[in-house]
This record gives C-alpha cells, structure tokens and sequence, in this order.
C-alpha cells in the first residue's frame, strides 16, 4: 500500500480569515471511494481516498485532500 499524506481544511483566522489545508499525518492508501454531499440542488457526489492511519482507524477522505509521498 502507498503512503500518503492527509490534509484537514481549518479555519485561520487573522488579516485574512479564511480556510487553510494543514496536515492531519500520514496515512496508508486503500483505495477510492465514493461519498456524497445534500445541498439545495440536491445530492452531489465526490471522489474520496479510503485511507488507515498507523493507529488503525480508517477514513474517507475528499480526494484532493490527500497527497501521495514517494518512498
């Protein structure tokens, strides 16, 4: 399985508050998934990244929240 790097959108505040992507660690790659999002419109579909970290806990994760690191 393939190391990755998982991503967290959070919320920084300052000069300009805005979201920020930061690093929530390192994680295994599984394999993607699929998840979906209601909003007005309707449902909405995205790609995930079915991820296990070293603890043993598994996440679904937006795909452009992950990066792969070459080991």
């Amino acid at each position: 399985m393939r190391r990755v790097m998982v991503f967290e959108m959070k919320l920084v505040e300052g000069r300009h508050t805005g979201y920020s992507r930061v690093e929530k660690g390192e994680a295994r790659f599984h394999q993607w998934g699929l998840n979906y999002e209601d909003s007005e419109n309707g449902p909405g579909n995205y790609s995930t990244a079915i991820v296990e970290f070293d603890d043993g806990t598994v996440d679904n994760v937006p795909a452009e929240l992950v990066q792969f690191l070459d080991r």
